[in-house]
């Protein structure tokens, strides 16, 4: 669970800067970060340019792709509250990514995008940190009275 929520994070940082957290380190490009978007288009008359490049879009449909499985499995692990909100999450960046990624494989003018990578930084955090247990979850030994 956790390797994959990390893969998931770092594609999604690579994704969510349009790679300029690359780029930024070797000093060809400055540092920017899509944190949220919640954006729909619809036209006529017109042809439907991307912001995202094929590399961007793909990068964040394997990040997302990623998060279900890793958020699922945090969900099996007993973080039910971080893995339901995280596939939950995940799959609507999934359909709002293979939506966008359309374009290049059907000709369409319609775009729907609503995804928060800063929400999604911040589930990985709270799944990757410890679990506490309660004192009735734990195993222990009771007297015998015989």
């Amino acid at each position: 669970m956790r390797l994959l929520l990390l893969l998931h994070a770092l594609l999604l940082l690579l994704a969510s800067t349009d790679f300029t957290v690359v780029t930024s380190a070797l000093g060809q490009d400055s540092w920017r970060w899509c944190y949220f978007k919640c954006s729909s288009q619809n036209g006529w008359g017109y042809q439907y340019v991307s912001d995202y490049s094929v590399l961007v879009v793909l990068t964040y449909i394997a990040a997302f792709a990623v998060g279900i499985v890793g958020f699922a499995l945090a969900w099996l692990q007993g973080r039910w509250l971080t893995g339901m909100v995280g596939v939950v999450l995940s799959i609507l960046g999934l359909v709002s990514f293979g939506i966008e990624g359309s374009h290049w494989v059907f000709e369409h003018n319609r775009s729907w995008l609503a995804f928060s990578p800063a929400i999604m930084f911040v589930l990985v955090v709270l799944a990757w940190l410890p679990r506490r247990t309660r004192v009735s979850d734990q195993t222990a030994e009771k007297p015998s009275f015989a």
